[in-house]
């Protein structure tokens, strides 16, 4: 549904705008409970995750805390993320999400990350 939101919205789906269509759909900027997320890794046996590629605070921050060591975090590459995807990378590293090597847009440059709109 916040999907299909964002791809409808006025304008088309756009990192400024990002979160703000979460929170009016869903409540809230995000609904899952991370701090649950390592429990499986728990049962895995896993202790040491040698290379970990996700954006998210929430998630490292849960695996970490939880006592799981991570020794490197390793930013999502470039070429791998398809287009319409910027719209959310860009949101996210605005918003503080762990960024790699990209540079975070100012708030007026978000307006430029568009996605496809419907």
């Amino acid at each position: 549904m916040v999907y299909n939101a964002r791809k409808r919205q006025q304008g088309g789906d756009t990192a400024q705008q990002y979160f703000k269509r979460t929170e009016d759909i869903a409540g809230t900027q995000d609904m899952r409970f991370q701090e649950l997320m390592p429990d499986p890794l728990h049962w895995l046996g896993i202790t040491k995750i040698d290379r970990f590629i996700s954006m998210s605070n929430m998630k490292y921050d849960a695996v970490v805390e939880s006592g799981i060591k991570i020794v490197e975090r390793v930013d999502i590459p470039e070429e791998l993320i398809p287009c319409d995807a910027h719209v959310e990378i860009d949101a996210k590293v605005f918003a503080g999400y762990f960024p790699g090597a990209k540079k975070a847009k100012t708030y007026e440059e978000l307006q430029n990350t568009v996605g496809r709109a419907e």
